[in-house]
């Protein structure tokens, strides 16, 4: 369009010197002019024009796409013949930049809005703003930048999860309320042994031990009342992460996914049989040991959340040291230890630390990850591969 726009302005200036009539002087005036009226109106319209993001979405699964609502909103009187946009979204694992232009027009007075979707391979957080706007003319001879102010700068930006998918586990669940594991917590739907906390109290039936019969109750009320005694129930299930992914590994990504699809799974199993557990996991940004008491739906689901917007590093066993320098750890029936790659060194720490019962090292399998030679005299090590959690680790009592 300049282009056609300069020989449309050379044509008419020497229509103008050639012939002496009006009309090519006025014509060859009014092409002069029109850009400056292009400018002015192109610049009027660009400071009354705002893009922001208006999806209310904040995760999404791998296998679905991300609809992102952008708004469109001129406050002025005048149309702008052409928007270009430019959004920038990534994953903050390998913060590698994907970029996507759009061209919509303007409208005077007028708020639209544009929607498009965006697909991740990986789990993990995704960022997206929006880079540049630039409103053009209807010849494209200008270019103009929207501008926002500061305190408009967080609604050109949003993020969400990429949530991992439910993977279906039947693997039987080991009770280690017999070895000697300290628990303040009980169960709330199943009655047990422990006579230091009551789970119920009912009248007799036939069947009911006498011991357990609440004698001054049974007093007050003029019939026999029994005692139910409650079910201790402890986290005696450690997950612990390993996010250390060393960043020259080709498929980190793939190990990431598959450690995270694991640990959720595993956790997800355990809550849908009432069975509460513990995560550990080192994050470089506290700068420190996180470590999450699951006990229900609600602290699964903070789980993901948190685990998702951890950071890789590439420090080995950071989640391992840091726990056993803890000093409120304790002794738990199973730990579960999940990495990206074997090291003899994990499981001796484990071992000489007395941090459990039985220890399982869950190795992420990758394309180029070969688990066949390992063994391990202290732990059961299980590789997990991409895509076959439920399968990979389907014989492991938990």
């Amino acid at each position: 369009m300049p282009v056609l726009y300069l020989i449309l302005l050379l044509t008419s200036y020497l229509f103008y010197i050639l012939y002496e009539p009006a009309f090519s002087f006025y014509l060859f005036g009014f092409l002069l002019l029109t850009p400056v009226v292009l400018f002015i109106m192109t610049f009027y319209t660009a400071r009354k024009t705002a893009v922001t993001i208006a999806s209310k979405h904040n995760a999404a699964s791998r296998s679905s796409k991300m609809p992102l609502v952008l708004m469109v909103q001129n406050r002025s009187h005048l149309p702008g013949a052409n928007l270009l946009i430019e959004i920038e979204y990534y994953n903050t694992l390998d913060g590698q930049v994907n970029r996507m232009k759009i061209n919509t027009p303007v409208y005077p007075n007028e708020t639209h809005y544009l929607t498009m979707h965006i697909s991740c391979v990986h789990y993990g957080t995704i960022r997206v703003n929006i880079k540049k706007c630039r409103l053009y003319d209807m010849l494209r001879l200008f270019r103009i930048k929207l501008r926002y102010p500061k305190y408009e700068q967080a609604a050109r930006e949003s993020s969400f999860i990429i949530m991992p998918d439910h993977v279906m586990l039947e693997n039987n669940i080991a009770n280690y309320t017999d070895m000697g594991l300290e628990t303040d917590e009980y169960s709330k739907h199943s009655k047990g042994d422990d006579p230091s906390e009551i789970f119920d109290i009912h009248e007799y039936i036939e069947g009911d031990k006498i011991n357990r019969i609440h004698w001054k109750l049974s007093a007050k009320q003029g019939k026999t009342m029994v005692k139910d005694y409650s079910l201790p129930i402890s986290n005696s299930i450690i997950l612990m992460v390993d996010l250390c992914m060393v960043s020259d590994k080709k498929d980190i990504l793939y190990s990431y996914d598959t450690i995270i699809e694991a640990v959720v799974s595993i956790s997800n199993h355990l809550i849908e049989y009432e069975t509460p557990h513990k995560a550990v996991w080192y994050d470089v940004k506290r700068g420190g040991l996180v470590s999450l008491n699951i006990t229900d739906e609600e602290s699964h689901r903070m789980l993901i959340n948190m685990l998702l917007r951890a950071s890789l590093y590439n420090d080995s066993d950071l989640s391992l040291s840091s726990y056993i320098n803890e000093s409120d750890r304790y002794k738990c029936g199973h730990l579960m230890y999940f990495s990206a790659s074997y090291s003899e060194n994990v499981t001796e720490l484990m071992n000489d630390s007395d941090l459990a019962f039985k220890y399982s090292y869950m190795i992420a399998a990758g394309s180029r990850t070969d688990t066949s030679g390992l063994y391990d005299e202290f732990a059961q090590i299980v590789p997990i591969y991409p895509g076959r959690v439920g399968e990979s680790i389907q014989d492991i009592c938990l």
